[in-house]
């Protein structure tokens, strides 16, 4: 896990697999991606509550649930086969 005030960048193994949620502060909304292996599978220039989905190679459903406040905490729960897998908190404003 990386953070910054301006960026977060969340990690974790899933079945072999990489599954990164990324939050980068852009000039109205911060921008934010879910990845599988490096490979981008959904991404979202949102705050508030919105959710990241995808599909790991294995064709199981993924998702990043993720809730920015307006001044800049930030909560990403991971979701594998709707089972929440690990929870983060992080700043981007």
């Amino acid at each position: 896990m990386a953070m910054s005030l301006t960026s977060d960048d969340y990690s974790v193994h899933i079945d072999g697999h990489t599954v990164e949620v990324t939050g980068k502060t852009g000039p109205v909304h911060a921008r934010w991606a879910l990845l599988v292996d490096g490979r981008e599978i959904d991404s979202a220039k949102a705050a508030g509550d919105f959710t990241l989905k995808g599909t790991m190679p294995d064709g199981s459903a993924v998702r990043a649930e993720v809730h920015q406040s307006l001044m800049g905490p930030t909560e990403v729960v991971v979701h594998h086969r709707d089972q929440e897998v690990t929870r983060f908190h992080g700043f981007v404003a």
